[in-house]
């Protein structure tokens, strides 16, 4: 697989594609919801450009949301090495030439320009990540010209006769390194390549800002885009503390991944429409935001037991005793499973650049589940020389891991619970210091979302 057949489906990139699927989706992530599929064209040439946030973690949100077979264009350094480059190709990714890669990257370039109508009218669809490079803040960063000089050199081309749909995309993540967050992409209203020819006719750098800035502007409303630089952490931070009593106001149900960056951004504009009012007041909310997650995260406490005042004795009741009736088989599963869940993430938080963590658990994890299991299955058989007992034992390894990781839970909130009802009894001053910035944020937030 190379520059020349990129768009041909090969046996290898379809097993590899369904099996990286099914961990994306169903195993990696613990909810992975996909949006606006009806706003993708039929019968058109497709640029997809999404928002660029979480590394390689972004380009398999977009791999796995449609069976739209998509190539991706990454900066041409990563090329450099023949062995890199080939297997960059076979998963479906084009080096994109800029001046500084030399003095024949120009022509490179254009080769590669050429190779696009090819792959896209064989029904593969363009990736370009509009924003450059990746960032861990939630706002649509100012967008390259990328896209736009590609499209447009496709269509100059092609005598400009080429229906190009520019789709864009919005990925937001619950949590950007986490196993077993959730995952939201949303595909917006396309941008016609055709709108623009005329003008690009007549001038290429109007053209280029023009298809720029209708692009930023369908892609602006599929994140949450916080804007403010100063207020940043307090945007943040209360557009998920006050998550379900935004959804109330709007009568939708937050606990559907569908509505949460239409939650989120409702209390995003309502607090900047708030910044803009009352400078001032939204100082003194920042500092009682940012003291209140500091207090929060020195007691080990959630948004969801501060807002609920603690959790039901029973049901805590509950949860302890049936903790401690299947601890056996938290134990097994814990011992099976602790190598490949342990180690991606020790390897991704030994990563400097955090962008890169969730991408580096991701990998590992993918392939050191199955090694192990199929290690350990293999060394069952040698001990006990049965197909039947090793088949057993190979089945209890995943349904052992999801037992482990569900008991954990459990007891993470068990222990928050137990944590917050004996400093509750105690009278504990950082509890009621808590409770009181929190009933004051929540009673400003109601204010400023009226």
């Amino acid at each position: 697989m190379g520059l020349d057949n990129i768009e041909k489906k090969s046996l290898g990139y379809s097993l590899l594609w369904n099996t990286m699927r099914a961990w994306h989706n169903i195993v990696y992530y613990r909810k992975y919801t996909v949006i606006g599929t009806e706003n993708i064209p039929n019968d058109k040439l497709l640029i997809f450009t999404p928002n660029h946030q979480n590394a390689l973690m972004d380009a398999l949100a977009l791999l796995f949301s449609t069976k739209i077979q998509f190539v991706f264009l990454a900066r041409a350094d990563i090329f450099k090495k023949p062995a890199i480059a080939r297997i960059l190709y076979f998963l479906k990714i084009l080096p994109i030439y800029r001046v500084r890669d030399g003095y024949d990257s120009v022509e490179k370039s254009n080769k590669v320009f050429e190779r696009t109508v090819d792959i896209m009218t064989a029904g593969s669809a363009m990736v370009i990540l509009p924003e450059g490079n990746h960032s861990r803040i939630r706002r649509l960063r100012p967008l390259k010209k990328g896209f736009a000089r590609m499209a447009f050199k496709t269509q100059e081309a092609n005598d400009f006769k080429l229906d190009i749909q520019v789709v864009p995309v919005g990925i937001d993540y619950d949590d950007f390194s986490k196993y077993r967050s959730s995952l939201v992409i949303k595909f917006g209203t396309p941008v016609s390549v055709l709108d623009f020819v005329d003008l690009y006719q007549e001038n290429k750098a109007q053209a280029l800002n023009d298809i720029k800035e209708e692009l930023s502007r369908n892609m602006a409303p599929l994140i949450p885009n916080i804007r403010s630089e100063e207020y940043y952490d307090l945007y943040n931070e209360l557009r998920v503390i006050f998550r379900s009593r935004m959804a109330a106001k709007l009568a939708i149900d937050y606990k559907d991944e569908r509505n949460r960056v239409k939650t989120d951004q409702h209390t995003i504009q309502k607090i900047a429409d708030f910044e803009k009012k009352s400078p001032n007041e939204i100082t003194v909310l920042s500092e009682k935001v940012a003291s209140y997650t500091q207090l929060k995260k020195s007691l080990g406490l959630t948004n969801s037991i501060i807002d609920k005042k603690g959790h039901c004795f029973f049901s805590v009741l509950l949860g302890t005793i049936s903790l401690l009736g299947t601890l056996p088989l938290f134990v097994y599963g814990l011992i099976v499973n602790i190598i490949p869940y342990s180690l991606p993430i020790f390897a991704g938080n030994k990563m400097p650049d955090e962008q890169f963590r969730s991408s580096v658990k991701f990998v590992l994890s993918a392939l050191l589940f199955p090694i192990m299991y199929i290690l350990q299955s293999l060394i069952v058989l040698g001990v006990t020389r049965d197909w039947a007992t090793t088949g057993i034992f190979l089945l209890s390894l995943p349904l052992s891991g999801i037992i482990s990781w569900r008991w954990t839970r459990i007891y993470l909130w068990v222990k928050d619970s137990w944590t917050y009802k004996l400093m509750s009894i105690s009278k504990n001053r950082k509890l009621t210091k808590l409770r009181s910035l929190y009933d004051d944020i929540i009673l400003k937030a109601d204010k400023i979302t009226a």
